[in-house]
């Protein structure tokens, strides 16, 4: 994977994902877990938790990184490939990481909350980190 660094202002901004967004996952027995853990061979790049999701960025031996969401409420899990790497212009010198799945764009910003956009580009839902 290519990781591309692009400015993208978010200072400020209330980012994350609605637990009815990870609708198109998969779902788990049992009460979802506070943050998704990676595989024993991966390493966590970034997690984030809000109120109603959580999501961790996974880093395989090989580099690419993988997108584990899950909404708290229901254990819906999402699992996809991160697409994208990509510093936030808002001077703290962290990252945000985009997968897409199904036309929707879900993003992690590191310190910050997760965000997800539709297929028609409109925001779905966003929320702080907590």
């Amino acid at each position: 994977m290519t990781t591309t660094h692009t400015r993208l202002a978010t200072a400020g901004a209330s980012l994350v994902l609605a637990a009815g967004a990870l609708a198109a996952g998969t779902s788990t027995a049992g009460a979802a877990p506070i943050v998704p853990s990676c595989d024993g061979n991966q390493y966590t790049v970034t997690s984030v938790v809000t109120a109603k999701s959580a999501a961790t960025i996974c880093q395989w031996g090989n580099g690419d990184l993988e997108y584990r969401g899950v909404a708290r409420s229901s254990g819906n899990t999402l699992c996809i490939p991160v697409s994208g790497v990509f510093e936030q212009e808002n001077g703290s010198g962290r990252y945000y990481y985009v997968a897409y799945n199904n036309g929707y764009k879900y993003s992690v910003f590191d310190g910050l909350g997760l965000s997800i956009v539709g297929p028609d580009g409109l925001l779905i839902s966003s929320e702080d980190a907590i």
